[in-house]
């Protein structure tokens, strides 16, 4: 019997401001879209799955819908195949990435830590951005107070932005997002396996947007939609 299958080249889901799911982070997303005419300086901090990068990305389109310019820089990105950092292609990035009245978005910034190239490349790119006018967003899962960078006027810097815990997610909040990921591939997903999915699934929400992926899949090789037997099928629980 003839079967579909889906290629590998399923296009990003777009992060935009209009689909985070603001929880209990309004105040946040406030301050985000305010435009200041001088520095402004976020540093956002929380667990795994908390919408940090979706927040960093999402200011970077908002920005730039705007008419202003952007950059930003996944530290992550810049981990060879042993989870070690290339620090010299990340300070390179990071000196490149500033500029007059520019948005620059610094994801996971713990991964610099420690490694002083990278280090002084932040701290020049915060004072470019404090001299320009511009906008630095800041990611991490702890506050500054709580990193220690071995440049010490780095600490300060980072120490002085506006800082926001961000809140995890309630279930009824990740059910919104894996429902919005659906609506956005075209299909929906119903309360019941919502409800079974969560009350059996993984905690994490990247984790849940993984089995997402799969059931995907799935249900375009099965050709039908996604239902709690599917569900059970395809990943177990």
């Amino acid at each position: 019997t003839p079967q579909q299958f889906t290629l590998a080249i399923d296009r990003p889901h777009e992060q935009w401001m209009d689909n985070f799911v603001v929880s209990e982070n309004r105040e946040l997303l406030t301050n985000l879209r305010s435009v200041q005419p001088e520095f402004s300086g976020f540093w956002l901090f929380g667990q795994r799955g908390s919408g940090r990068t979706h927040l960093l990305r999402a200011s970077c389109l908002w920005a730039q819908s705007t008419g202003q310019k952007v950059a930003y820089v996944g530290c992550a990105q810049y981990l060879d195949s042993q989870g070690h950092l290339v620090a010299g292609a990340l300070s390179t990035s990071l000196r490149q990435a500033g500029g007059p009245g520019r948005l620059v978005a610094v994801d996971d910034v713990g991964k610099l830590a420690g490694r002083r190239e990278c280090e002084e490349a932040l701290l020049a790119l915060y004072q470019q951005l404090l001299d320009g006018r511009g906008r630095l967003l800041i990611s991490h899962g702890q506050p500054a107070t709580a990193t220690a960078f071995h440049t010490p006027d780095l600490n300060s810097r980072m120490r002085s932005l506006m800082h926001f815990h961000l809140q995890p997610l309630q279930d009824k909040d990740k059910a919104d997002v894996l429902r919005q990921r659906a609506d956005s591939r075209g299909y929906a997903l119903s309360q019941a396996v919502l409800d079974y999915w969560l009350a059996r699934g993984p905690r994490d929400l990247e984790a849940l947007l993984t089995d997402l992926d799969v059931l995907d899949r799935a249900s375009l090789v099965h050709k039908q939609k996604v239902t709690i037997p599917l569900l059970k099928q395809v990943l177990g629980y």
